[in-house]
């Protein structure tokens, strides 16, 4: 918006510049001064008064004139035809408004299907996208504007400092940029490529640990799940003073061990040519990349690069990897995840089914759709969240078995209770990770479950219960490949 007000400011002032030049050609000329202003007026309609003698000013003014009323003409139909062709976008089922204060990345914007930008101007459109630079501005946009949204629109709120799992709204979807990035960076540069018959032993370096760097964390720590024995450690370098104190310690269940160093991670560069893989959560500048690359040829750096630099084309490292590019990060894919929220509703809306004693809840429900949408909006960010992580997790668990050349349909007894086993580690962090202990009752406000423990010390029931998570993930995943 401000682009636009400095380019109305510049054509302001060509226009009133050139009426100036115009009346000062004019009086050069022998004009009066009243005649010499309506005469310039007229040069802006193309209607020449020829004065008694000329000047070379005059020919410039008398072309330059027409040339700026024909590009504010031009520049006005434009504005028209792009205002109704927005109204006609938004009538599509897969139009979305995007609101913003600074303009979102261009490759981003093609990503959408029907995307129009309204900047700070509430539209109806079927679904909104609010992606203004700061959480409170986000939060408060929609509090201002929701009534004037589409009736039953989808509403995506981006958010970077606030936990989505603390927010009480029900009805609209979040997502977070550094979440998004952590998720593709855990998929796309998982660790199976480590896992042998000995397990899975990697050690980490996360240098920098702002908003990125604890979301890549906690990603890691929640997907990164393979094998009972594997051990995985993750070195933390970076301010962490106040997370640390906010997750406290908690049994990882495994041998995986999160290390939080406190100086600072110059002082240790030599001993960091020891790890596998070196991940870099702030933009780098080169002279470090290149100390990293001198450093170990063979290991692997990990640098998070949000404009898209080719850093490949500058170094020669073969283990050199860039992600968290913003053209790419945040795609309509990326920021709607329907997919992923269909999966997790679901997944949701099967435990109500089992668990179901009045009989109320079924598959075959001709309202499945709203019913289970409803049960959805019910639950709070934390449970939400849950069941999203829970569906996530299911991707690296397809690849897990791809690696192990497995089938879910072949997996013999061991196999599923060592799958459910890595389930409930999975469970046991995310609740860990959000802040909840262990305690002989559940107590959900105070954050309490007694199901916060060793796999081996859980009854049958709970452990029927992990597997019966997994199989109806997989049951799932079937059915919807027959649709």
């Amino acid at each position: 918006m401000k682009r636009q007000k400095i380019i109305y400011l510049v054509y302001l002032c060509a226009t009133m510049t050139l009426y100036f030049l115009g009346t000062i050609a004019y009086l050069q000329a022998g004009e009066e001064w009243y005649d010499a202003t309506y005469y310039t007026l007229q040069l802006f309609f193309m209607n020449y008064t020829p004065p008694a003698s000329t000047c070379s000013l005059l020919y410039f003014v008398r072309f330059a004139c027409p040339a700026i009323t024909f590009t504010g003409l031009f520049s006005l139909m434009w504005g028209l035809v792009k205002k109704l062709s927005d109204r006609v976008a938004l009538l599509f089922p897969d139009a979305t408004a995007i609101y913003y204060d600074i303009l979102p990345d261009e490759a981003a914007i093609k990503s959408f299907r029907h995307a129009v930008l309204c900047g700070k101007k509430p539209q109806k459109a079927h679904s909104q996208v609010l992606m203004f630079s700061n959480d409170k501005d986000n939060l408060s946009f929609y509090a201002n504007n929701t009534k004037k949204f589409k009736k039953n629109s989808k509403t995506y709120i981006m958010l970077e400092q606030t936990n989505s799992g603390l927010l009480t709204e029900s009805n609209i979807y979040y997502a977070n940029q550094y979440e998004i990035i952590a998720r593709l960076y855990w998929k796309e540069r998982n660790l199976l490529p480590y896992l042998n018959d000995n397990g899975c032993n990697v050690k980490i370096a996360l240098i920098g640990f702002g908003n990125l760097g604890q979301k890549l964390l906690e990603y890691g720590l929640c997907n990164n799940i393979y094998c009972v024995n594997q051990s995985i450690e993750y070195h933390i370098w970076g301010d962490s003073k106040v997370y640390r104190e906010l997750l406290g310690s908690f049994d990882m269940m495994n041998k995986d061990l999160i290390i939080f160093h406190d100086e600072n991670w110059k002082d240790a560069f030599s001993s960091l040519k020891n790890f596998d893989r070196i991940i870099l959560s702030c933009t780098p500048g080169m002279e470090i990349i290149q100390a990293f690359v001198a450093l170990n040829i063979d290991m692997e750096i990990d640098c998070y690069n949000p404009h898209g630099i080719q850093l490949s084309n500058i170094f020669t490292n073969k283990n050199l990897y860039t992600f968290g590019e913003q053209g790419i990060i945040l795609t309509e894919e990326n920021i709607k995840t329907d997919k992923l929220y269909s999966d997790a509703k679901k997944l949701n809306y099967n435990f109500a089914v089992l668990y179901d004693k009045k009989s109320k809840y079924s598959w075959l429900r001709p309202d499945l759709d709203e019913v289970m949408e409803q049960l959805w909006q019910n639950l709070n960010g934390f449970t939400k969240g849950s069941n999203i992580a829970c569906t996530d997790y299911h991707e690296i668990r397809k690849l897990l078995l791809k690696t192990l050349n497995l089938s879910a349909e072949s997996l013999s007894e061991e196999q599923i209770e060592t799958l459910a086993e890595l389930e409930h580690i999975r469970w046991s962090r995310y609740h860990f990770i959000n802040h909840w202990t262990y305690a002989e009752q559940r107590d959900n406000q105070k954050k309490l479950h007694p199901s916060l423990i060793p796999y081996h010390e859980l009854s049958q029931l709970e452990k029927d219960k992990d597997k019966e998570m997994i199989a109806m993930l997989f049951e799932l995943e079937r059915n919807t490949k027959k649709k």
